[in-house]
């Protein structure tokens, strides 16, 4: 029985919190966040080994910051003030993206990322139907549930 795969398991510590609160009161605690990152550095570390940690690291980074780049040229183009990103996107939302890139081949931090803001995107569009007002998206919390399921997944398979 490989045990370093149970390590996973330790991540959703500071996630499952970190969902309720962000659902709840639309903020996630920085040291939730933090916890979340010294779970993940070990966990990734034990389960690639330290080079393909440092790789998956460095590619996920640049992953995120390509993200990054392009909401802010979105934003400048759709109303010609890059300050106003602040307005797109939480500092919690994207420590948290941060927090998970060693736990992740970079293939699948891609896929984690798109079934991310595709099931924001559903969430978002659920409420705006129901409610017929625009409200702001849980994305941590919906993340983090899709992250409780990947790692439930990926130790019992």
């Amino acid at each position: 029985m490989n045990v370093s795969r149970y390590i996973l398991l330790l991540l959703l510590i500071p996630v499952l919190p970190m969902i309720i609160s962000d659902f709840y009161r639309r903020r996630v605690a920085l040291a939730w966040l933090v916890i979340l990152a010294a779970c993940a550095v070990p966990a990734a570390i034990i389960l690639f080994g330290l080079n393909i940690f440092i790789i998956n690291l460095v590619f996920n980074i640049a992953i995120l910051i390509y993200m990054f780049l392009g909401v802010l040229l979105y934003v400048y183009i759709k109303s010609r003030k890059i300050s106003s990103v602040r307005h797109y996107t939480g500092m919690g939302d994207a420590l948290f993206f941060i927090a998970l890139t060693p736990v992740f081949e970079s293939a699948n931090f891609i896929y984690f990322l798109i079934a991310s803001c595709l099931a924001a995107l559903a969430w978002w569009s659920a409420i705006y139907v129901i409610t017929r007002k625009k409200r702001t998206v849980p994305l941590v919390g919906i993340s983090g549930c899709l992250l409780s399921v990947y790692v439930i997944t990926k130790t019992l398979i």
